[in-house]
């Protein structure tokens, strides 16, 4: 197990650990040929699914270059142990933010959310879908820039390989696109929804999902279309609204989100390389459908004398019940009130690095 004062590669100066979870663990550690600080995330040696997920997130991010996705720097094999060597950035996460003094205004979340369009975009163009965009994967650096990380199950759209628990793109339930949770790949359109939903938590204080204590509930809800209306979004409603569309094909492209976050947000130095990654669906129609309430009906509905209408929904039945079958396979017992985004998320206490060491 790496200590304190362990060297990697013989140049990756061990400094103290500041991130775990279940992959494995994140340490701030000094670069001695270059003098800069580095972020340095290991995988655990015993978990080969962990090294592949690092192995995946190294190749995918580090073709990423834009100024608002963390750096990957380098990848070092020693005998059974894996590292990934990247940005070192001081701040905390978007979630850390939040924790520390409360939800953000429309505004302040625009902004952000425009950066982090504007890294998807660049992402989606390379043919990268990052598949867990959360408030935990959004880094705060301190002069108040916004950069992406962890794209450890992040896959490549021309690649069949996927890179979680189940073998499929997953991402965290509270912010789980509905085609994902029934079941269906994620693609460029659910980074979108995925961010769409991080914003909605960041100024409503709760998933698009409502909340709850078990991550299945936030499965079930997003299998329905459950999404609940923003009160307190203001000038981002529409955008918000755009964004969670439970209709993939309406929802904007990467790009496309990034034009409506910047009607909103201030202007600010810090949103760069807006306009340097074209999406190709960038000429798609724009879906402002209100939101609507989608609540949880009885499975089965109807009567005796529309025997048809049964049958259908009978099925539909059969399919959703499935689908949760397989998610509950995933997470197993539960315990306590906490989502799964705080199970191995790897926080770093506000201290920032390369992100989550992955769950």
């Amino acid at each position: 197990m790496a200590e304190a004062g362990d060297r990697v590669a013989g140049r990756y100066l061990l400094q103290e650990p500041i991130g775990r979870g279940g992959m494995g663990v994140v340490w701030r550690a000094h670069d001695e040929l270059l003098d800069r600080q580095v972020a340095v995330k290991c995988a655990r040696p015993d978990d080969d699914r962990a090294v592949l997920r690092l192995t995946n997130e190294a190749r995918n991010a580090a073709r990423l270059h834009h100024p608002h996705i963390v750096s990957v720097f380098d990848f070092v094999d020693e005998s059974e142990v894996c590292w990934i060597v990247m940005e070192y950035v001081s701040g905390g996460s978007l979630a850390d933010m939040v924790r520390s003094r409360g939800a953000l205004s429309p505004e302040e979340a625009g902004s952000i959310g425009c950066q982090i369009a504007a890294a998807l975009a660049k992402s989606h163009a390379e043919g990268v879908v990052h598949g867990d965009v959360t408030p935990e994967n959004v880094l705060i650096t301190e002069d108040g820039v916004a950069k992406l990380t962890d794209f450890g199950i992040s896959r490549a759209l021309w690649s069949e390989a996927t890179m979680t628990r189940t073998g499929g793109v997953r991402g965290k339930p509270p912010y789980l696109p509905p085609e994902v949770a029934r079941g269906e790949a994620a693609d460029r359109k659910s980074d979108v929804f995925s961010l769409g939903a991080t914003l909605y938590a960041v100024i409503e204080g709760r998933s698009p999902y409502g909340e709850a204590s078990h991550p299945m509930a936030y499965v079930a809800r997003a299998i329905e279309g459950y999404i609940e209306t923003p009160h307190r979004a203001g000038p981002l409603v529409d955008t918000l609204t755009a964004l969670l569309n439970v209709e993939p094909k309406r929802r904007p492209a990467a790009q496309q989100a990034v034009r409506l976050l910047r009607r909103v947000a201030p202007a600010s130095p810090h949103i760069e390389g807006l306009d340097s990654a074209e999406d190709p669906r960038d000429g798609e129609t724009l879906d402002r459908t209100p939101f609507t309430m989608r609540l949880v009906r009885p499975l089965i509905r109807g009567s005796w004398r529309r025997p048809r209408r049964r049958v259908v929904i009978a099925a539909a039945a059969v399919g959703t019940a499935a689908v949760l079958v397989a998610w509950a396979a995933l997470f197993g017992p539960w315990s306590g009130g906490r989502s799964d985004e705080s199970r191995g998320s790897g926080k770093d206490g506000g201290r920032g690095g390369a992100g989550g060491a992955g769950s």
